[in-house]
């Protein structure tokens, strides 16, 4: 990699200084660094938020990039600062949920980053992960940085259920800054079940049974609202927007609700 890459995914927002201090702590460290904002508006403390945003948004990096993820990055020895080695790229964060559910058989490795003893780290993406980040593109091993780390916290990563009576619960992940709301059900996965059979998804006591190839495509002429839409997300998981509106306002759904999927036998 020819210039050297930093993304950085926060929940520190747009008006505070953070980022400035950041960037310039990286330009410092490493000559020609090109950072990238990838997102400063992850909701404080959502773990499961940044999950969806790094999983998606970080995987077309080249190979040696370096991913800061600072959200919920408390430490403690059961839930360690970390580097987690996945597709090639790093990703500096908490072991606190994020790198199994976001990577999980493609993580290569990860190594626990050493921190000193009765040390502060109350903005550890200052104080430590541009240190880690300058290392890395500097040529430093995992194994450089810090011991192995195995057993890295476990939380279930449910998109989707079965429900009881053959439909499906499908939980909203993301919602985008358009009010779209992402759905933790891939197409793939949406096909697998559909297997050509005709489809319903209840929300709201409203119903969408068409899947569309785009947000402007013309809906069919039954659908009392005209703007409603099922289609697929560049992230590759099913998406439910409305045309020329927020979904989210107009439906009040929001993240870790849910819609009801079933097939027409």
């Amino acid at each position: 990699m020819k210039t050297p890459i930093v993304t950085l995914t926060t929940d520190w927002g747009s008006q505070g200084f953070f980022t400035g201090m950041v960037k310039g702590a990286l330009m410092s460290m490493v000559e020609g660094v090109q950072v990238v904002d990838i997102t400063h508006s992850v909701e404080p403390f959502n773990v499961r938020e940044a999950t969806f945003v790094v999983k998606n948004a970080c995987k077309g990096f080249p190979a040696g990039t370096v991913h800061i993820v600072d959200v919920a990055s408390s430490h403690s020895e059961e839930h360690p600062f970390v580097v987690v080695k996945a597709r090639g790229q790093y990703y500096i964060c908490s072991d606190n949920g994020l790198p199994s559910m976001a990577f999980g058989e493609n993580i290569e490795d990860v190594s626990r980053i050493p921190v000193q003893e009765n040390g502060v780290y109350n903005f550890a993406a200052y104080t430590l992960f541009t240190r880690v980040a300058a290392r890395l593109l500097g040529g430093a091993t995992m194994r450089d940085i810090g011991p192995r780390h195995e057993n890295l916290l476990q939380r279930p990563n449910v998109g989707w259920m079965p429900q009881g009576d053959g439909g499906y619960r499908i939980y909203i992940e993301y919602i985008d800054s358009y009010g779209n709301a992402y759905l933790g059900m891939s197409y793939k996965e949406f096909e697998e079940l559909r297997q050509g059979r005709k489809f319903v998804i209840t929300l709201r006591e409203q119903e969408v049974d068409e899947l569309m190839a785009s947000y402007y495509q013309q809906h069919k002429a039954n659908d009392p609202r005209h703007k409603l839409r099922l289609t697929v997300s560049a992230t590759g998981v099913l998406e439910l927007a409305v045309k020329e509106s927020s979904f989210t306002q107009l439906m009040g759904l929001r993240a870790t609700d849910s819609v009801l999927l079933r097939f027409k036998e």
